[in-house]
């Protein structure tokens, strides 16, 4: 436990930080209206989807770091960290200049509402380009913290992020010579801190000629077909996975935006603020990965077993306490919000309860996927599982309660949380099965078979 609470404070504070950031952003152009809270809540969740795509990408690095670490090569994750960097900015540079065509077509697909579209599509032309930035950003943090080095990340994350809201509040408003650009004020604001917290982290690590920093980007490891092969087995099925996962909250995004600009504003406030809950434990879940991969990549099957179903236990039940806190500080939550029309700000507050119940279930989820399946290169079933319940349950039952039953937002998003249930059942039963039990770093990883109650090597 020790050792997990070492490895998670960071990454968990990093986290919720990037998550107040998005806050910061919904919060700092609240003034300015619902359209300006629902254009950049809708860009935000279209950035999402791009984002999470890479994330699936980074995630791979730090399986395998951790793993590599693990079986003591650490030397291995450098070539990794190069072929990453290549196949994340191959798969974005085309997304990023789709956006600067299609990019008011997306945004449409979410909101009728012609303002709305106008300033969100502004913002993404501004934002898409940096997650080019952001590509660098968590490929070398998920390397460090396969190393259990969460701290650097930790620190240069948390000055990207005041500089982000200096100049969020600086751009929004206006001053020193500059006129208030409202929406895309927050738009140059990530643009510019993104860029800078990417400058800063490669600066690091090559001042201090870090273990995991690549001394030249081409080298001969760069051309064995091996590695390539190895690499992109195990991350293609992260990134279609954590791919279609966030396209499916960008159509529920679009199943609310169509519902009204009320439901979207909602919905749009909701986001942040259930990402606080989740981001709280997610450091948790990150240490799962880490301990886990570890103990992988030296085949101490019994100890990852065991970290395994603590983890479990502790994140969900942990997690409830959180949202009872947050439910008892209720009006502190929505005090930013005041100006709001009162029929919308009830709305929210009632939406705000489920969410903060049924976030439990989804930290559930996020640990027994993150931090424990993943970690054994288990992405495949992940992948199965994630796009069933999403798209085969929760999203058909959504858009059929909002346009067929057209039942009030708080019941929809109820309906919502059957993906959720659904996915537990079967993570939990696929987590007992013991299948990613594997050390990834050998050539045929050595795998248990085995059902037998203490997790014995068969």
């Amino acid at each position: 436990m020790k050792q997990s609470v070492k490895l998670a404070w960071p990454i968990s504070l990093q986290s919720i930080l990037v998550t107040m950031l998005g806050m910061s952003d919904i919060m700092m152009v609240g003034h300015l209206g619902d359209q300006a809270v629902a254009s950049v809540g809708l860009g935000n969740r279209i950035q999402f989807v791009v984002l999470i795509i890479l994330t699936g990408l980074a995630s791979g690095v730090g399986v395998l770091s951790a793993q590599y670490f693990g079986a003591g090569r650490v030397n291995s994750i450098k070539s990794i960290i190069v072929k990453s960097l290549i196949i994340g900015t191959v798969s974005l540079l085309p997304v990023v200049l789709l956006t600067f065509v299609y990019g008011d077509r997306v945004v449409g697909l979410g909101t009728q509402d012609s303002s709305v579209i106008k300033a969100s599509t502004e913002y993404l032309w501004v934002t898409m380009p940096s997650l080019l930035f952001v590509l660098v950003v968590i490929i070398f943090e998920n390397a460090l913290r396969g190393l259990g080095q969460v701290k650097l990340p930790m620190l240069l994350s948390t000055a990207a992020i005041l500089i982000n809201i200096a100049l969020n509040y600086w751009l929004i408003n206006g001053g020193l010579g500059v006129d208030a650009m409202g929406v895309l004020g927050a738009a140059w604001a990530t643009f510019i801190a993104r860029s800078l917290h990417a400058v800063l982290i490669i600066y690091c690590l090559a001042k201090v000629d870090h273990e995991v920093f690549p001394n030249r980007f081409i080298n001969d490891d760069l051309f064995k077909k091996q590695q390539w092969i190895q690499l992109i087995k195990l991350v293609w099925p992260m990134m279609i996975s954590f791919g279609v996962w966030s396209l499916g909250t960008f159509a529920y995004q679009l199943i609310f935006g169509r519902m009204g600009t009320q439901e979207l504003a909602v919905m749009s406030l909701m986001a942040p603020l259930e990402g606080l809950l989740i981001s709280f434990y997610f450091g948790f879940a990150s240490a799962c990965s880490i301990l886990v991969g570890q103990r992988l990549g030296r085949e101490d099957f019994f100890e990852a077993w065991s970290i395994a179903k603590g983890f479990a236990v502790i994140g969900p039940a942990f997690t409830l306490v959180l949202a009872a806190i947050m439910l008892s500080l209720q009006s502190l939550v929505f005090m930013p919000y005041a100006n709001w029309d009162p029929a919308t700000l009830d709305v929210a507050q009632q939406v705000f309860v489920l969410i903060a119940l049924g976030t439990c279930i989804k930290v559930f989820n996020m640990t027994v996927s993150v931090g424990v399946l993943r970690a054994g290169g288990d992405n495949k079933y992940c992948m199965l599982i994630d796009v069933s319940g999403m798209w085969l349950l929760g999203i058909p039952l959504t858009f059929v309660a909002a346009f067929y039953w057209q039942f009030a937002l708080y019941w929809v998003v109820l309906i919502t949380y059957s993906e959720e249930v659904t996915k537990s059942i079967l993570f939990f039963y696929r987590m007992r099965a013991r299948h990613w039990l594997r050390n990834l770093t050998v050539k045929e990883p050595v795998e248990i078979a085995g059902q037998d109650k203490w997790g014995q090597v068969h």
